[in-house]
């Protein structure tokens, strides 16, 4: 592919030594999925919440908001790729997973985490809304974002002593899908997502993996944050109080 958008593709294919990291923070953007109650409004990336404004847009400009120096950005799409890195800014790596039909959010992260420079990773999956308040907790230790304003069927966790417990579907505290990850525990997300057979797997699935063998998130709730994902056109409509 030529589009500048794509730059940095090949570091996908070799782990990074992130013992001297290039940037100061790498902030990996899952979205390879199309989701069956979304294909009608094309790659997810790319729906419109206003006038305007795509969900990838939202995103990209909070970021540019909150963060200075040196950062990246790293989206890593999937259903109609070629329409998203057309449609996306130039400063943003974009890597195709080929396979998401066949694969699931780890592949995707996997992906991301390939051509990630930096030893402290941002994950934000690609199909959440959210005001200038998401980024508002400290990155200094591994820290998973929790709000209410997710819905009720999102996954929830377990908390003990502001530490993860368990990541579940049906459980309170819900897990607002943005995950702050540097240390032992972006060593043990890395090796298990670039495990073949863990590719099929949910985002939380790998967490909890990550948990069971001794990593730690701790919990944050940033006070102020409006967030949600889009998971059916009911959701878009429901989201405009976020943008206010």
């Amino acid at each position: 592919m030529t589009n500048s958008a794509t730059r940095n593709v090949k570091t996908i294919k070799t782990p990074l030594n992130r013992a001297h990291p290039r940037t100061s923070l790498s902030i990996v953007i899952p979205s390879g999925g199309s989701g069956q109650r979304m294909k009608a409004y094309g790659a997810k990336s790319l729906i419109e919440i206003k006038p305007n404004l795509t969900i990838i847009q939202n995103q990209t400009n909070i970021i540019h908001e909150k963060f200075t120096g040196n950062y990246e950005i790293i989206l890593v799409t999937g259903f109609q790729a070629q329409k998203v890195m057309d449609n996306i800014p130039t400063n943003i790596i974009a890597i195709e997973n080929e396979r998401y039909k066949e694969t699931n959010v780890v592949r995707s992260i996997g992906m991301g985490l390939r051509a990630a420079t930096s030893d402290r990773v941002l994950i934000v999956y690609g199909d959440l809304v959210f005001n200038n308040k998401a980024f508002s907790f400290p990155m200094n230790k591994s820290t998973m974002v929790i709000s209410d304003t997710m819905s009720q069927n999102e996954v929830g966790c377990t908390i003990c002593n502001k530490y993860v417990e368990q990541l579940l579907y049906d459980l309170p505290n819900k897990w607002a899908q943005i995950t702050f990850v540097t240390g032992k525990e972006l060593e043990m997300l890395s090796k298990l997502c670039w495990d073949s057979s863990n590719e099929r797997m949910y985002g939380f699935e790998v967490f909890n993996k990550v948990i069971q063998d001794g990593g730690k998130f701790l919990t944050v709730s940033p006070k102020g944050l409006k967030i949600n994902d889009i998971d059916s056109s009911k959701d878009i409509k429901t989201i405009k109080d976020i943008l206010e």
